[in-house]
């Protein structure tokens, strides 16, 4: 379905339609595909405008030319302002307001502006206007992005890109490229979202890479067209070439965090999207566009490992609910962010649910972080009716840890790291705890590969699942190097760890 509505419609339109038909197409097939992100009214309205303009394009009347063009952008105001409270991304509620719409004209007539902006340096600093005004079509493009995120969140993107498109109907010269980046664009948000992906970190190198590989792909593709425009079969290749590189780097992000990932292939869009910009009048963006969102949107559904999506992020019960809003808000929920309650209701003996008892954890720098989780643990806590007297004795079972990745999970068993031939589990005692806010510390101590040292655990105990089981959750880190493991700043040194249990009562 997505490369019929996005790679088959703009690939026809590249090569054998009109550029101002080529622009709709590829515009219809965008909004078609992100579903104007969750509302068919907002893409009605979009798809509607762009037909409009599309229309009245074709009235080549030169004294009522700009006129016309300014109904073309006047008539969507008063529609869109139409537009319910009811787009939501990312924890950010769309409404068409006064600053959205401004953000609308600047791209609407941005090569206008830039033109303008053009004369007047040039007659005050000198040098070519068509020179500078590619440089200030740069600066304005940056403006209206800016301000269609700041005002419109993901959704502004689709929104301006769409202006654009519609202004760039009345141009002579259409801009294909330009038209391009900025719906390749809008698409980043909802490829993000498939793939899991808050955002793209660019200082990280992986991502620096991505992107440079954009930028390498985009101008070898653009080269090749302007030197040979007959051979189409060469920017067919080149473009798949490319695309496939960065859907490698995706693919390798599955394998170690810090070798690739979505956000690696989104860096490498924003490159094609650099590039696009710049070769404003090529219709060779208009083919590699389509294929890397196609591809994109393919490889996050790919990439995604279900196992992780499922034990990487501790379920938040209990009496309290979490105000995260799972894979679309800013950060993950954590499971210790409950409010501790009262310890003094769970006074006895109780053995620890193994079928709902989990710990997650973490390690490694930023952009190369390992995540893992032990999917079933056991244990026996005791609850004094002197809090501080309170025991804990639990069992970590090493055949049910897991990183998410059968290659990396194989190294983990051998004797430079668990060794759990000779060391088959990890245990944890306690026989003491003390206050911490609404939380408890246990005091106690950690044991892995037969070495045994003092370890605080933070606990809390947040209300009763839906069977009447009391649930505790905790956190605490460990230096794993403290344990007879040889230290690596890459694979990470200190674990973070947070765990959930349910109770029953013996």
């Amino acid at each position: 379905m997505i490369t019929f509505l996005i790679f088959l419609p703009a690939c026809i339109a590249a090569f054998f339609l009109k550029k101002r038909t080529a622009i709709l197409l590829l515009s219809l097939s965008v909004i078609a595909m992100v579903q104007g992100y969750d509302s068919y009214c907002l893409s009605a309205i979009l798809g509607g405008w762009l037909l409009l303009n599309f229309g009245l394009s074709f009235f080549k009347i030169q004294s009522y030319h700009f006129l016309i063009r300014l109904f073309g952008y006047i008539v969507v105001v008063p529609i869109l302002m139409l537009i319910p409270h009811e787009v939501e991304r990312y924890n950010f509620m769309y409404a068409t307001e006064y600053p959205i719409l401004v953000v609308m004209a600047l791209a609407f007539f941005l090569h206008d502006l830039a033109h303008l902006k053009a004369l007047y340096f040039a007659k005050f600093f000198g040098g070519e206007s068509s020179h500078h005004e590619r440089s200030f079509e740069y600066l304005w493009a940056g403006i209206v992005i800016f301000g269609a995120y700041f005002f419109g969140g993901p959704v502004g993107l689709l929104v301006i890109a769409c202006s654009f498109a519609a202004g760039d109907f009345f141009r002579e010269k259409s801009a294909l490229g330009q038209t391009s980046a900025f719906l390749l664009l809008a698409t980043l948000p909802l490829i993000l979202s498939v793939g899991e992906v808050l955002a793209v970190d660019i200082t990280l190198g992986k991502n620096i890479l991505g992107l440079f590989v954009g930028i390498f792909g985009g101008r070898i593709v653009t080269q090749i067209s302007k030197e040979r425009p007959a051979f189409i079969a060469q920017r067919i290749g080149f473009s798949v070439l490319f695309t496939g590189i960065l859907a490698a780097l995706a693919y390798f992000g599955t394998i170690k965090s810090d070798l690739g990932g979505m956000d690696s292939y989104v860096a490498g869009m924003i490159g094609f999207a650099i590039v696009f910009f710049t070769n404003g009048q090529h219709s060779n963006a208009l083919l590699i566009a389509p294929l890397l969102i196609a591809t994109g949107v393919k490889v996050a559904e790919l990439t995604l490992n279900t196992e992780e999506l499922a034990l990487s992020t501790l379920p938040v019960e209990g009496n309290q609910k979490s105000e995260g809003r799972g894979k679309e808000a800013e950060t993950a929920p954590s499971v210790f962010d409950q409010k501790g309650l009262s310890w003094s209701e769970l006074v006895g003996e109780y053995r620890i649910d193994p079928s709902h008892a989990q710990v997650t954890f973490q390690l490694g720098p930023k952009g190369g972080i390992t995540k893992g989780a032990i999917k079933q643990f056991s244990g026996t806590v005791r609850v004094d009716s002197e809090i501080e007297k309170s025991r804990f004795d639990i069992n970590l079972p090493l055949n049910q840890l897991t990183t998410f990745n059968a290659y990396r999970d194989e190294s983990l068993v051998e004797e430079t790291y668990f060794n759990v031939s000779k060391f088959p589990d990890m245990r944890f005692e306690a026989k003491s705890m003390s206050s911490l806010n609404d939380a408890m510390t246990l005091k106690g101590f950690f044991m892995l590969r037969g070495v045994r040292l003092p370890l605080n655990v933070d606990v809390k105990y947040v209300g009763k699942s839906e069977s009447g089981a009391p649930i505790i959750v905790g956190k605490s880190t460990i230096d794993r190097t403290k344990f007879g493991m040889k230290p690596d700043a890459k694979e990470g040194n200190v674990v973070t760890f947070e765990f959930r249990a349910e109770l029953l009562k013996n």
